[in-house]
């Protein structure tokens, strides 16, 4: 979910079609990632583009990292 120009729901309904997971999943996938602060996105009251959060980035570059790759976290 990075730019993009679409609320969440128009995406959930792209990424259903593409894939065949229930948009019901997708949608409570979508809030348990929010919960965790990893994505962010507006509701039916306050219109916001869905994006992902620093520390939803931060998790996106560890799942990328080779397995070999050592990471080092500091308070």
């Amino acid at each position: 979910m990075a730019s993009n120009n679409r609320p969440l729901t128009g995406l959930l309904i792209s990424l259903s079609r593409e894939t065949g997971i229930p948009l019901s999943t997708l949608k409570l996938n979508a809030r348990i990632l929010r919960e965790f602060n990893l994505i962010s996105y507006g509701t039916v009251g306050e219109k916001r583009l869905a994006e992902v959060e620093p520390v939803g980035n931060l998790v996106l570059r560890l799942m990328d990292a080779p397995e070999s790759a050592k990471i080092r976290l500091y308070d």
